[in-house]
Order: structure tokens, then sequence, then C-alpha cells
């Protein structure tokens, strides 16, 4: 399996501010990629077809990491450079920088 982790600092009041804005991204990420989040306090497990993973926040951190099966390992580059750049986007409307 491949490997694909994302790690921002997000400069938020709080974790809960950062969940909040892995959640307003997750509507894209299940339309685009056909996962689904289920959420635990401030961690969610991520299932689809071909990827497993976590989401995870703190009171500074967001961590996005997942695995990608086989017929997903191909497009690695494109899917992490995706998810980089919605995060990075989310936290500068946010205006948390990364």
């Amino acid at each position: 399996m491949a490997s694909i982790i994302v790690e921002r600092e997000h400069g938020l009041a709080s974790a809960d501010s950062a969940r909040e804005l892995l959640v307003s991204m997750e509507e894209g990420l299940k339309d685009r990629y056909g996962v689904t989040l289920s959420w635990r306090g401030n961690s969610a497990t991520v299932a689809g077809k071909g990827v497993s993973g976590s989401f995870a926040v703190d009171d500074g951190r967001i961590r996005i990491e997942l695995k990608l099966g086989m017929l997903l390992r191909p497009l690695k580059g494109k899917i992490q450079g995706s998810i980089e750049r919605s995060v990075d986007r989310a936290l500068a409307q946010a205006g948390a920088g990364s």
C-alpha cells in the first residue's frame, strides 16, 4: 500500500475550529474520492474503495494519513496534491496560514 501523510500547523483558536475546517472539506472528499469519514471527537476514520486512513486534529496541528490500495497507487501524487491544496486553501480562508 502507498501512504499519504499531510500535516499542517493550523494556528486556529482550538482543535474544535480545526475539526470544523476538515468537516467543511468532507463533502468534496466524498464526491471526488468516494470516501466516508466517521468522526469521534477530533479524530475521524476514513474508509472507501481502495483507501483507508485517519484525520486527526489537536490545538496546533492537522494530520491526514491515508493508505491507498493497488488501484489508487498510481494516482498517489495527484491525490496528495489535491488534498494538500484543499487543506491549504481552507486554512488560508480561515486566516490560519500553514
